[in-house]
């Protein structure tokens, strides 16, 4: 997608961006935003205009940004609590670029794009082919509110009545985590296993504290967003962080309109039978969430999905 920069200038944005661990550790830990003196601070008046100092793993420090001419892709879990970033708005600028292949410009916009559609023009135009009458939350897009990840902590991974302490799971899909409760300091199980709620149902810390990588959880929320599924295991992460160059064109072109449905759609017309193949076998590789349509609209706290904590 062509995007005109605040100078002027177009260029091209890419809608999925594939970056590796190895590619956020050569980029280096943020220090914080640039200030005034060329050290770095906490806060700035605009978070979109601004410049951010990084120091490369050789120690040199590096200047980079702003966020709206690059996107938080290039933000590690790390980084975006350096700076300030909540959950929802790491999430907004992340799927802001997933859903119409552009990046958040300025604060106003990321305002916007916290809140769901209000309607289903808005959602049409926002998210792609509609699930606005959609009744399986899995497949809507995420708007989770700030809110949903207080209260609680995650303070470990579930095994028994006990925690695992500091091994991790064999897959972590498969297990429950351990919260505390910020206000009595008591602890308790989740209650449902990852592979059903998802690593994007976590807050940056909680995810970072259960020992997912920023890949993985920039992964999970692409998974769920144009596939419209959660990530089920430890095999389907790996597999899904780098998919192959036909499919990767394939997400980049169609982005969410292409997992509409099985069976329904573009992909699976006669005309675009081989020419989408790829794409089509990729997004049918893995059992997924129903599509549960209905007649009527859904309730408006359906319309707003929030994840299970």
């Amino acid at each position: 997608m062509l995007m005109t920069l605040n100078d002027g200038y177009e260029t091209y944005i890419d809608r999925c961006v594939f970056k590796t661990e190895d590619d956020f550790r050569a980029d280096g830990p943020v220090l914080g935003w640039l200030g005034a003196d060329d050290r770095p601070v906490e806060t700035v008046e605009d978070r979109f205009t601004a410049q951010i100092i990084s120091r490369r793993p050789n120690g040199h420090l590096d200047v980079w940004g702003p966020l709206s001419e690059t996107g938080f892709e290039h933000l590690s879990l790390d980084d975006a609590l350096t700076l300030g970033f909540t959950t929802t708005e790491y999430q907004a600028g992340l799927r802001h670029r997933l859903l119409r292949g552009l990046l958040l410009r300025n604060e106003e916009q990321l305002l916007a794009e916290i809140s769901p559609p209000a309607d289903e023009w808005e959602a049409a135009e926002r998210e792609g082919l509609g699930d606005w009458t959609e009744w399986n939350p899995v497949r809507r897009v995420p708007y989770p509110l700030e809110a949903g990840f207080e209260g609680n902590e995650v303070i470990g991974w579930a095994a028994g009545n006990m925690l695992d302490g500091d091994d991790l799971p064999e897959d972590r899909f498969l297990r429950e985590t351990i919260l505390r409760d910020w206000e009595t300091g008591g602890v308790s199980r989740s209650g449902i296993k990852l592979r059903d709620c998802g690593i994007e149902s976590l807050s940056l810390r909680d995810a970072l504290v259960l020992g997912f990588t920023t890949s993985d959880y920039q992964t999970a929320l692409r998974v769920r967003i144009l596939e419209r599924r959660h990530l089920l295991d430890e095999a389907d992460l790996e597999t899904s962080k780098t998919p192959p160059r036909a499919v990767r064109h394939g997400l980049e072109t169609h982005g969410r309109d292409g997992s509409y449905r099985i069976g329904k759609g573009f992909l699976w017309t006669h005309e675009n039978w081989e020419k989408e193949r790829a794409l089509r076998e990729w997004l049918s590789r893995v059992e997924r969430p129903k599509s549960m349509k209905q007649i009527n609209r859904p309730s408006e706290g359906s319309l707003t999905p929030s994840f299970s904590r």
